[in-house]
């Protein structure tokens, strides 16, 4: 595949995979080769590697008889991968506090503060907040400085982000931008910035394992 193709594929696979978690295409939707060819303007081959690629991310399925399919989502699924990013947050905590330097410190410390004033302000939508959410975790994180969990950490956000678009996004947002959540981050700052890895990992493992608390009262 030449240069031309190759960043073709990547900028179909990026669109695809975006597309997807966003929700705009569903679960167990069908997948037909020629309509996303025509939407992403990438020939059929190249997208049939992207479909692969998505395989392998789980976004999607394949059927040898019926082609491809979004994968689907459940809550077994979303319990799995919410426990799983909250050890691996706790890991990337626990190594950013032994790690971080004082840029990191000033990171979490400005990303703190946007959250904070973002969360009481009634003029920043849920997805700015949630962009400031997602900051404030990663810089909190940052400090770990490796760039393998930092891949798997990402795969895992993916598809939590999917579920929250799909089906918590209302109620996620809603609760955490309450006030229990608010001083959850304020206490995970202070706690990082103390170097207090044991309390800084109890809570935001507490802290990421929050959504499957919120899926499974909105279902009872």
């Amino acid at each position: 595949m030449n240069d031309s193709n190759q960043n073709t594929a990547l900028e179909t696979l990026n669109s695809l995979t975006s597309d997807i978690v966003q929700g705009k295409f569903l679960p167990r939707e069908k997948l037909h080769i020629k309509t996303l060819s025509e939407r992403y303007q990438v020939g059929m081959n190249p997208l049939r590697e992207v479909l692969s690629q998505l395989i392998d991310k789980d976004l999607v399925i394949c059927d040898n008889k019926k082609g491809f399919f979004v994968s689907d989502i459940s809550i077994d699924d979303l319990t799995d991968i919410y426990q799983a990013i909250a050890k691996i947050e706790v890991l990337c905590v626990e190594m950013a506090i032994q790690k971080g330097d004082e840029y990191w410190e000033a990171n979490v410390l400005a990303t703190s503060h946007r959250l904070k004033k973002s969360g009481v302000s009634t003029r920043i939508g849920a997805d700015k907040w949630q962009s400031r959410h997602l900051a404030f975790h990663g810089a909190l994180v940052s400090g770990c400085m490796s760039p393998r969990l930092f891949q798997i950490r990402h795969s895992l956000y993916e598809k939590s982000t999917r579920y929250r678009n799909l089906w918590l996004k209302e109620n996620v947002n809603k609760s955490s931008r309450n006030g229990v959540n608010q001083k959850e981050h304020v206490e995970l700052t202070n706690l990082a910035l103390d170097r207090d890895i044991d309390g800084a990992t109890r809570l935001v493992e507490q802290h990421m394992l929050k959504p499957i608390e919120l899926i499974k009262r909105s279902l009872s």
